[in-house]
């Protein structure tokens, strides 16, 4: 039996299957990943048409209402704020590249799977839902290169999924400094605690998986 990470991944990852893009589509969604990448924010309608060179941003509109319907990103009222695995919004998790721009990933997953999709070593800040103590993750060469502190685990919720995965899952994947803080954390939100715990390692082996091949 799959675990339960591997199952949110194959979700997110069959729903890009399960809207069969036309390419035209795909590339609209590659672009506000890339952009979300670059600036931590995603472009407007009108910028998507202006960079791809299109006549019309009814499309781009299409596009992107198709893209919400899949829950491949998500939007309110007319402005998209999340694409796996990137957040719009602040959230508990920071991702900073190397030229020192940064960008919210919308869990611990996603976070750690930003490395593999733009191939670009990271840091990533989080914060223990228990103590609320800094945790530090840095993804180089595809592997952890170093963390902080040394006992960093990802516990992942296993509470009901609604349609869209960024609002009734992502806020519960996230790190924690212990299996102790954990342990705490679960004693005060029993309405969380079934679940399942990964090392750093699984982790970021789920973030490859998720999204390795998700700008190819």
């Amino acid at each position: 039996m799959k675990r339960l990470m591997d199952r949110i991944g194959d979700t997110v990852k069959g729903r890009i299957a399960e809207a069969e893009l036309s390419p035209l589509e795909d590339e609209i969604r590659k672009y506000i990943l890339r952009e979300f990448a670059r600036n931590g924010r995603p472009p407007s309608p009108k910028e998507i048409m202006k960079e791809l060179g299109l006549s019309s941003v009814d499309l781009v509109n299409q596009t992107i209402e198709k893209l919400q319907k899949f829950d491949i990103i998500t939007k309110e009222k007319d402005k998209i704020i999340s694409a796996y695995p990137f957040s719009a919004a602040k959230t508990r998790h920071r991702v900073i590249f190397e030229d020192g721009h940064e960008v919210y990933a919308l869990c611990a997953t996603d976070a750690l799977g930003i490395y593999f999709m733009l191939n670009q070593n990271t840091t990533i800040l989080s914060r223990c839902p228990e103590c609320e103590k800094e945790i530090m993750v840095v993804v180089k060469d595809g592997k952890i290169d170093s963390c902080n502190p040394g006992g960093i685990i990802e516990f992942v919720s296993n509470r009901e999924r609604g349609e869209c995965t960024a609002q009734t899952l992502c806020p519960f994947i996230n790190f924690f400094c212990s299996k102790k803080d954990l342990e705490k954390w679960r004693e005060k939100n029993p309405e969380f605690r079934y679940g399942e715990i990964y090392s750093l390692d699984d982790a970021l082996e789920h973030g490859k998986t998720i999204f390795g091949d998700f700008l190819k």
